[in-house]
């Protein structure tokens, strides 16, 4: 077997260097036939005007388009930075044993690496464990290749065309996402795009920490199928909020956890993706539905202009159209900006006769040689009202037709007076104005097409100000020695399964409000246990093995007699089996519940959602990775659905919003404690009402009894 050679790389370069800004490249499996991925690779890399060195490899040819060919890489005499293998996985072994041999910097591969015959471990296996016993970077396979905009380096054999470099890090698992915004419209631009492909040996965080160091990123956009290294992608993260970068993301496939999520109400609604949305939430990650969204939202944010507080300014040359931008800015929760009075006197001394100095604004009147110039002082008195942060100006323009060609040049001129963001928009999501977009842009004006487009991204760029101007939360951690995490740790993992009662008195420990439920087993022991109680009184079944107990009729409310217990208990006792709990009826409130789910990538997760019977149905709920304050437990209340019964109506009393946000926190703080112990945890109902809230039942499960 090929000795291998581990590569090193200076202290100051980032690891991804050779891989990715290589001063040379090889080119292996090159070919002089036009049309075959060979031939591309070539032509692609000369095209982009690479400014390193070029070894072609290929022992069939002694030189292709005028560049000498060796026969293999063991025969270039230079140093190898990066070396393209565009082989069948037949010889992809071989070759790639070869590069590492020859202290190649970075490996990228297109081929799928797949063999009809293979052994165990297979021959994709097989090169994970090679480059990673090498510390050997790799590009896919089964992959596209990369664009370097910054170092003029195309390494594809697809070609992104003349286009410009600008500021955006595209990384995506799909080679489809590689070609189409790159094959498409050039008013996107990039300073990097990777296709990561299969990830043999670098992953999606590795790619973004490199982007990260480049001098020209100002946002990732990352479209996404699942994260290798959680940790890794966690930690650029955070790195790119210490930067002041923004992520944007759009995230499809499913999670390894889905199918382990149905144990409890919480796992069962928790969703494939929910994991996801609570880290990225966690660390203000901008999250996108499809692929315009995502490069709708990074064209916005690559401009890399401070958005102060504030809303959106909005002018347009249609009634029409302002009322289709408010009825789809109300669907997507995008407000205006309220603007003071000595704006709008400015405004209403400026516009044409019949139309109101308003945001957002309508400001077409007559075709007079007037026309242009309302609009041009119009933009110029909103975008200077101090609680506009950015302005949007919607008309319509097309590459072969401009009704009024001085409204580009109004745009242009926001720049010239105003450094808030600042837009222009065309309704219509399929028209053609590329090259309108292009000249707009060299003056720091975005274009975007569609207004549910448009909507999605300036509401995506306030919301990530907003986010980025919270302060973040230092959540101190329950102490590991404490008495109850203690208790708790050892009685989870022991292997048995927790009953109701344990999983209430569980709450409690942790500062939980909890309803004091008595196991019994027989009908006399259960009616001892209501003369403590006191009546009314709920009995539930405790059977092992019945999680949701509801489901078979195995709750009994309001029991306000010996006599109506007894002949639950009975019935209970004959359908169920004799186990059973006997807890105080809690006065009526709100129902709310509780739960956990624990992420094998991210850790627990605490819902709170509606709660009662229709849990499941409902599905109005809020995820966040635990541990979190108080502060962020108020925000996940307030984003539910049920929030206005909380404040009381009809001439019932509001309950005590701020008990409820403390209780969630300590939950999310015991959630943290037990997080190596705990796989899922339900609690619902809890009542909440005025005089605070309470866990009458509880659901637990353990690592060791899942």
């Amino acid at each position: 077997m090929t000795e291998m050679t581990t590569i090193h790389t200076p202290d100051n370069a980032h690891t991804l260097d050779r891989l990715l800004k290589p001063t040379s490249i090889a080119l292996v499996g090159v070919s002089p036939r036009p049309d075959t991925v060979g031939n591309d690779m070539l032509k692609v890399l000369l095209e982009g005007d690479y400014k390193g060195q070029i070894f072609l490899v290929n022992p069939k040819y002694d030189q292709i388009e005028g560049i000498p060919c060796f026969a293999s890489l063991s025969d270039i005499p230079s140093p190898i930075d990066m070396a393209v293998l565009s082989v069948s996985g037949v010889h992809m072994e071989r070759l790639f044993d070869e590069a590492i041999a020859c202290g190649v910097g970075g490996v990228t591969i297109y081929d799928i690496c797949k063999l009809e015959q293979d052994n165990d471990p297979c021959l994709l296996e097989r090169l994970k464990q090679k480059a990673e016993a090498a510390q050997l970077p790799v590009v896919g396979g089964n992959c596209m290749g990369y664009y370097n905009f910054e170092a003029n380096t195309m390494v594809s054999f697809q070609s992104p065309g003349s286009r410009r470099p600008g500021h955006i890090s595209l990384i995506a698992h799909s080679g489809s996402i590689f070609v189409l915004p790159t094959a498409n419209d050039p008013r996107f631009r990039f300073n990097l795009v990777v296709s990561a492909g299969q990830e043999i040996s670098t992953s999606l965080d590795q790619y973004m920490d490199f982007a990260l160091e480049q001098a020209s990123t100002r946002v990732l956009a990352i479209f996404m199928e699942a994260i290798r290294d959680p940790d890794g992608f966690v930690e650029v993260l955070e790195k790119a909020r210490r930067k002041g970068i923004p992520v944007v993301v759009t995230k499809v496939g499913r999670t390894e956890a889905s199918a382990k999520l149905a144990a409890t109400h919480s796992g069962a609604i928790a969703g494939d993706n929910t994991a996801y949305e609570a880290l990225f939430k966690k660390y203000g990650v901008i999250c996108t539905e499809n692929l315009d969204d995502l490069l709708s939202t990074a064209l916005l944010l690559s401009e890399g202009l401070t958005i102060d507080t504030g809303s959106l300014g909005y002018v347009s040359d249609s009634g029409g159209l302002r009322e289709l931008f408010v009825d789809v800015a109300d669907k997507h929760g995008l407000g205006f900006a309220e603007i003071n009075q000595t704006t709008t006197a400015k405004l209403a001394a400026r516009l044409p006769l019949g139309l109101d100095p308003v945001n957002p604004l309508d400001a077409a009147g007559s075709f007079t040689p007037d026309y242009a110039n309302v609009f041009r002082d119009c933009i110029r008195i909103l975008m200077d009202d101090p609680q506009v942060a950015l302005g949007l100006f919607e008309f319509e323009a097309r590459d072969d037709f401009i009704y009024m060609p001085e409204l580009i040049e109004v745009a242009k001129e926001t720049r010239q007076y105003c450094n808030k963001p600042f837009l222009v928009i065309n309704t219509f999501g399929s028209a053609i104005n590329s090259a309108i977009a292009e000249d707009l842009l060299d003056h720091g004006i975005p274009l975007i097409n569609g207004v549910d487009n448009a909507v999605k991204a300036v509401r995506n760029i306030l919301d990530w100000r907003d986010q980025r101007q919270a302060p973040v939360a230092e959540v101190t951690p329950l102490d590991s020695d404490s008495a109850p995490v203690q208790r708790w740790r050892q009685r989870l993992g022991n292997g048995e399964a927790l009953s109701e009662s344990e999983g209430l008195q569980m709450l409690s420990d942790f500062g939980i409000p909890a309803a004091a439920a008595h196991e019994t087993d027989s009908l006399e022991a259960t009616l001892a246990a209501a003369q403590s109680c006191g009546y009314p009184l709920v009995l539930k079944t405790a059977m092992p093995g019945i999680h949701h107990k509801s489901d078979v009729g195995g709750v009994c409310l309001g029991l306000a007699d010996a006599a109506e217990l007894e002949q639950a208990y009975l019935d209970l006792e004959q359908r169920l089996g004799p186990l059973v709990t006997v807890e105080p009826m809690v006065a009526g409130g709100t129902e709310l519940a509780l739960g956990i789910v624990n992420d094998p990538q991210f850790g627990p997760l605490v819902m709170i959602g509606s709660g009662g019977i229709y849990i499941e149905v409902l599905k109005d709920r809020c995820f966040s990775l635990a541990p979190f304050d108080k502060d962020e437990a108020g925000r996940m209340i307030d984003q539910l659905k049920i929030r206005p019964l909380l404040d009381g109506v009809r001439g019932q009393p509001g309950a005590d919003v701020g008990l409820l946000a403390d209780t969630l926190s300590r939950f999310s703080l015991m959630a943290d404690a037990l997080a190596d112990v705990l796989a899922g945890l339900d609690v619902n109902p809890l009542i909440v009402n005025a005089d605070g809230c309470i866990a009458v039942d509880a659901l637990v499960l353990g690592k060791a009894a899942e």
